[in-house]
């Protein structure tokens, strides 16, 4: 979602010629139209936000979420069994904006990025995958979620330039495996760390090709989000391949993500499995600081 000055000064409850100011100091980064107006994306405002903690407890919950006095509680109370119901909902009912709202909300009241994936989003994944097996949700109801998912996850990275970075990260998954919300998180994650520059490579690629390019700049991590398997073999040959190649290149670390990497038969053990993003993140600022 993309603000104007005047929403952002209602959310964080100033003045506008205050977010003005802000802005002209450099304080509050914002994109200028040709028309010399100011927009702001989400990064602008939870950078801001983080460099001053204070506003985030004054937000105006109202303004971005409406008056809903139960969601609003969960939102300040971190509740996730209620905030993955709402989630849920506003998904399968194609309502996007209600949930860009709710999520940019957790993200402006300064919660970890990691929790809103790990105790939010995925938990939401899932049941939106199990109500599909179930026949409750259709094809069409599965994919609309999947894309107003998209639509966050895409906008948290939105307009990200990593400045000063010491380190190159890539994010894919493997061959026949389309499965990419989980890169994006990852590539969230990575974002945190200002001395990381990341790029997302995408779904389905092959891991020869990505040993070519490597040649030419080489990483120092590989993230890979391994959630479908149509051929075991190849995965493990392919897996295996990354493997040995970079086993003599101790400054590369490679990280496998998803169910389907449990099922992997791995020779060379140069590589950690990412249990949850928190761990991720966590292991992401011991090695790279």
């Amino acid at each position: 979602m993309i603000y104007n000055s005047y929403q952002i000064a209602e959310i964080i409850g100033v003045n506008v010629s205050t977010i003005k100011r802000w802005t002209d100091l450099g304080k509050l980064k914002c994109d200028i139209t040709v028309g010399g107006h100011r927009k702001f994306y989400l990064n602008h405002i939870t950078e801001f936000i983080k460099s001053d903690p204070r506003y985030s407890t004054n937000l105006n919950l109202n303004y971005l979420v409406g008056k809903n006095k139960s969601l609003i509680e969960s939102i300040d109370n971190f509740d996730s069994s209620s905030l993955i119901t709402y989630c849920y909902k506003y998904l399968v009912q194609g309502n996007t904006e209600k949930f860009l709202s709710l999520n940019n909300s957790l993200m402006l009241k300064g919660y970890h990025i990691y929790s809103i994936f790990d105790d939010i989003l995925l938990p939401v994944l899932e049941k939106i995958g199990d109500e599909w097996k179930k026949g409750n949700l259709t094809i069409s109801e599965e994919h609309l979620a999947t894309e107003i998912i998209r639509k966050f996850l895409s906008n948290l990275n939105f307009n990200y330039v990593a400045k000063n970075s010491s380190y190159n990260a890539f994010c894919f998954t493997l061959i026949d495996d389309k499965h990419d919300l989980a890169l994006f998180m990852g590539e969230s994650i990575l974002n945190e760390n200002k001395k990381i520059k990341t790029f997302n490579l995408g779904a389905s690629l092959p891991v020869e090709d990505f040993i070519t390019l490597s040649k030419k700049t080489l990483p120092d991590i590989i993230f890979i989000s391994i959630i479908y398997i149509n051929e075991i073999k190849l995965i493990n040959k392919q897996i295996n391949l990354l493997c040995d190649y970079f086993s003599d290149k101790e400054k590369t670390k490679i990280f496998l993500r998803g169910g389907g990497a449990n099922m992997l038969e791995l020779k060379n053990n140069n590589y950690e499995l990412v249990l949850s993003f928190k761990d991720f993140q966590s292991t992401i600022d011991n090695f790279f600081k």
